[in-house]
């Protein structure tokens, strides 16, 4: 069980980072990608170091998976609309 609960603790760590770094440079991508309202990307964004690592060790994923299909429920359909990738003819 020791060895789960590492794992656990660096996969949040590593998600964690993720987020606070695209809350912090990117913040209308990181209320896409991660789902987080802006409340929690102005809390995200300010979170030093320790707190990311406490809040890792907490013994629960602190991330949710998705439905690749789905639209982030705090999502608006312009925000959803203003992060489709552009793609261009070949």
């Amino acid at each position: 069980m020791n060895l789960l609960n590492d794992d656990l603790k660096i996969i949040n760590f590593q998600f964690l980072m993720l987020a606070r770094e695209c809350a912090r440079h990117q913040p209308m991508e990181a209320i896409w990608k991660f789902n987080l309202s802006d409340a929690e990307i102005q809390r995200m964004s300010s979170m030093s170091l320790d707190e990311v690592k406490e809040l890792a060790g907490c013994g629960r994923a602190v991330f949710t998976i998705l439905p690749v299909a789905q639209t982030p429920s705090r999502t608006s359909s312009n925000i959803a609309a203003a992060l489709l990738p552009v793609t261009t003819p070949a």
